[in-house]
């Protein structure tokens, strides 16, 4: 293959560390939330958990910007990697206690994953050269894809084969050494420049100065409410219709595995003139899923929405996460606020994120859980299409316009 189009050696050791962290993920991450879903019985317990996580996301980026602003990001990401494998630990040792601090758990790991997340967003910045970024989103979304179709069914069934909180237990355990596989990997990582302090109110002056920032912070709010019900709903729809871990694992893994066919396929043939193309089919894709739950919510519909939304979201999701890097490219002090970019973005991600997670609590006051989780399933899916000519005058019109401090 031309070297034109191959990652280099750096980009290859953070592609390993972050398919380590993210194959935990793929094993204990749905895990954990039907293990508080569980727990408390009720969508109560899943809510307040997931609402503890994303409240300190936003805090603990400012806060990592601000302790780590002479070192290299991928300090706070092992920092992240380290404070995740502490999580995990906590719940072996609280096991059924656990019940007792759902909020403090979550929020517990909301600051552990702002880290980790921080870090690895301003990784790819620098790490990754700007036109092989789509190529880098397809290659980790394929691997972590294929890990995502057998984790889900190792967890699945170990933890409905085995009585009680022990199977949960062993797969935070198998957690907590992946993470620690993925903490050795990212010794290989280029530690990258320092990312230099930036006032705080430095990431709003950009979108008052940027108009087209401004635009892009906009379709990332948009983003945020899909993805704060997204992960949630098949999770408790699937659980609810067959009070089977095994079958949460299966719906996981189908999800996967649609996931990495159309990753593979956007690796292949999506190329600069065609991301808008297909963003508009990742939409209506997740949008036409989100539909067929109105058919029927028995455990086939599930699955088939599972599919459906697994297939169509890479699409989407590929170009919407390398137009914004894009759009940062073009400014030329981009290397010393790249920082305020990144703090920007995530406030926008987490602002939709808990507005949408808000309306799920205060709807299901009124409303039973299926028809709140599946109204909001249809609305922010379909929401996203106004993201797309949004976007689509985003995309430069030159795939080597890049800015010169990245040539």
């Amino acid at each position: 293959m031309n070297s034109r189009f191959k990652l280099s050696q750096g980009a290859l050791w953070l592609l390993f560390t972050f398919s380590g962290a993210q194959t935990a993920n793929a094993v204990a991450t749905v895990f954990v939330n039907l293990f508080m879903l569980v727990l408390a019985h009720n969508l109560s317990g899943l809510v307040l958990f997931n609402i503890g996580y994303f409240v300190p996301l936003t805090v603990t980026f400012y806060v990592a910007a601000k302790i780590f602003h002479d070192k290299p990001p991928l300090l706070p990401y092992r920092i992240g990697l380290l404070l995740t494998m502490v999580f995990y630990a906590t719940l072996l040792a609280l096991s059924h206690h656990a019940n007792q601090l759902i909020f403090a758990l979550g929020f517990f790991y909301g600051v552990a994953q702002g880290f980790y997340w921080f870090g690895f967003n301003l990784m790819t910045f620098d790490t990754i050269d700007p036109m092989l970024r789509m190529r880098f989103f397809g290659m980790s979304g394929a691997i972590n894809s294929i890990t995502g179709i057998l984790a889900p069914l190792f967890s699945g069934f170990v933890i409905s084969t085995i009585p009680g909180l022990r199977g949960y237990l062993i797969v935070f355990a198998a957690a907590l050494a992946l993470y620690s596989a993925a903490f050795l990997l990212s010794q290989g990582v280029p530690k990258g420049p320092p990312m230099q302090l930036q006032p705080a109110m430095d990431s709003w002056h950009i979108i008052t100065e940027h108009r087209d920032w401004a635009a892009i912070i906009k379709t990332v709010v948009v983003r945020g409410t899909r993805e704060g019900i997204a992960n949630l709903a098949g999770l408790f729809l699937i659980f609810i219709a067959t009070h089977n871990a095994a079958y949460v694992g299966i719906y996981t893994a189908l999800n996967a595995l649609a996931r990495m066919t159309s990753s593979l396929l956007i690796t292949r043939h999506v190329r600069h003139g065609r991301q808008i193309a297909f963003m508009t089919i990742g939409v209506a894709g997740v949008s036409g899923a989100g539909i067929l739950l109105l058919a029927g919510q028995s455990w086939p519909w599930i699955l088939a929405y599972g599919v459906l939304f697994g297939f169509s979201l890479p699409f989407y999701m590929v170009p919407s996460e390398n137009i914004p890097l894009s759009v940062m490219d073009r400014d030329p002090q981009i290397t010393r606020r790249r920082v305020s970019y990144t703090l920007g973005r995530e406030v926008a991600l987490n602002i939709g994120r808990l507005f949408t997670l808000a309306v799920l609590a205060l709807g299901t006051l009124w409303l039973p859980s299926k028809i709140v989780i599946i109204g909001l399933i249809i609305v922010t899916s379909v929401s996203q299409f106004w993201n797309v000519p949004v976007m689509a005058a985003m995309v430069p019109q030159s795939p080597n316009a890049v800015a010169p401090s990245k040539k």
